[in-house]
């Protein structure tokens, strides 16, 4: 989430151009790995295969939101805007880390006894334990190195949060798809493998940016107050149910997509999944270069009120992250040409999750709003409203038409959310003012 509240009279920098353009750079190298990465399974695994690959993507990344969803919005909540001096946040961090890795574990260990006794039950053309076992295996450093790079979104550091949730993974699937050779079964295996160690290598980047982001020194003067940690568990609890609702919007239609498509439906909407997110490396980068080099004082002088601010915020927000998903739109002709046969006429999935992305896209300053200026019964409406219209559209959808009924289901939620959040936005402005 870009936040463009600067302050007014502060001037661009040569510096800050020069940082621009290096973050707008590896947010490039992102997408690159992205795709690539992409492209890689798809040489190396048929669509059937594919589907039972992304699948286990499914079952890491579903149960690693659900895990970290109540830790992401109390991170939310008390991490946006200015600072706590007397509150070490590198300590709070590590501690909520170690107790997301804790919890992560304890579900990873319940998981692995569920797939053995799947297997015991029933005999299976493809044994869920074999198969999903690197998967359910990285479900911990899956859901560590993700509580990382929100805390890191969070706070601004979009680049470093992309650099945890990416660069890794997609760097050992491109390693080991590009050097492995044998049967399907072989290639599907050892990609998995890539998988694991690809989380593993994400928590590790995680931890090593977050100590650097989050300094152990204090504010000179200043004493550091111990964490009243009962305090923390107790607030971060409060967010339980928001947190599965939070969870259930972000990854409830795919998890009912792998439950109830076939593994072709599931490949397809991994692989314009994928494409799409390339839209959200881009669109801070596309925010902070002309702000870095020209527009930075134009913009501050033009938010004189709340209102003013966040309607010059949503309108940035529409323009850039339009020019993003155009650029990305204009590109996947050429991107499902590296795809394969196997995934052409797709142009139905691809619109409605360019359209999710452009809606998320466009909703960033005023979900961000919302964060710094904290309620939390309204922030539990617009996620428990979204989240049910999402998952009712997805039971609907999905039997009568597979992944498209999951592509117009998180279409739906995103409209929701982001909708709800503007609404409320300007009410909040309306009624406080604008912090």
């Amino acid at each position: 989430m870009v936040t463009l509240t600067v302050e007014k009279g502060s001037v661009p920098t040569p510096e800050q151009g020069t940082a621009a353009l290096r973050n707008l750079g590896l947010r490039v190298v992102a997408a690159v790995l992205q795709v690539t990465a992409t492209v890689a399974v798809l040489q190396v695994l048929p669509p059937t295969i594919a589907g039972v690959y992304f699948k286990g993507f499914v079952i890491a990344y579903g149960l690693a939101a659900l895990l970290r969803g109540k830790y992401d919005l109390f991170v939310a909540q008390h991490f946006v805007g200015p600072q706590d001096p007397t509150r070490s946040t590198r300590e709070l961090v590590r501690g909520l880390g170690i107790r997301v890795l804790i919890r992560s574990a304890i579900a990873c260990a319940v998981l692995l006894v569920i797939t053995a006794d799947l297997d015991v039950m029933d005999v299976y053309l493809r044994p869920y334990l074999q198969t999903y076992l690197p998967f359910v295996l990285a479900v911990p450093f899956a859901t560590l190195a993700l509580f990382l790079s929100s805390v890191l979104r969070v706070v601004n550091r979009t680049l470093s949060s992309t650099l945890v949730a990416t660069y890794s993974i997609n760097i050992m699937i491109l390693a080991v798809a590009n050097s492995a050779s044998g049967s399907e079964e072989t290639l599907l295996l050892m990609l998995s493998w890539a998988f694991f160690a690809g989380t593993v290598l994400a928590a590790g980047v995680g931890v090593l940016i977050t100590r650097n982001v989050f300094p152990a020194k204090t504010v000179t003067g200043v004493q550091t107050a111990p964490i009243a940690w009962p305090e923390v568990y107790a607030a971060s609890g409060r967010n339980g149910l928001t947190g599965i609702a939070l969870a259930c919007l972000q990854w409830g239609p795919l998890c009912l997509l792998a439950l109830l498509g076939s593994e072709i439906q599931i490949a397809h909407y991994a692989v314009v999944t994928r494409t799409a997110q390339v839209v959200d490396f881009l669109i801070p980068a596309a925010i902070l270069v002309p702000q870095g080099f020209l527009l930075h004082s134009r913009l501050a002088n033009a938010m004189r009120t709340g209102h003013g601010k966040l309607a010059v915020d949503l309108i940035v927000s529409l323009a850039t992250t339009t020019a993003c998903v155009a650029a990305v739109a204009i590109a996947t002709p050429w991107l499902i040409d590296l795809y394969g046969i196997d995934y052409t006429r797709l142009t139905d999935l691809f619109v409605f999750l360019f359209a999710t992305q452009w809606l998320n896209g466009v909703g960033r300053p005023a979900i961000r709003h919302l964060a710094a200026n904290w309620n939390f019964p309204l922030i539990r409406r617009i996620l428990f409203v979204s989240m049910m219209a999402a998952i009712a559209a997805s039971l609907v959808g999905i039997p009568t038409y597979g992944a498209f009924g999951a592509a117009i289901s998180v279409c739906l939620g995103a409209l929701f959310l982001n909708g709800q959040a503007i609404q409320a936005a300007f009410a909040g402005c309306g009624a406080r003012g604008c912090a």
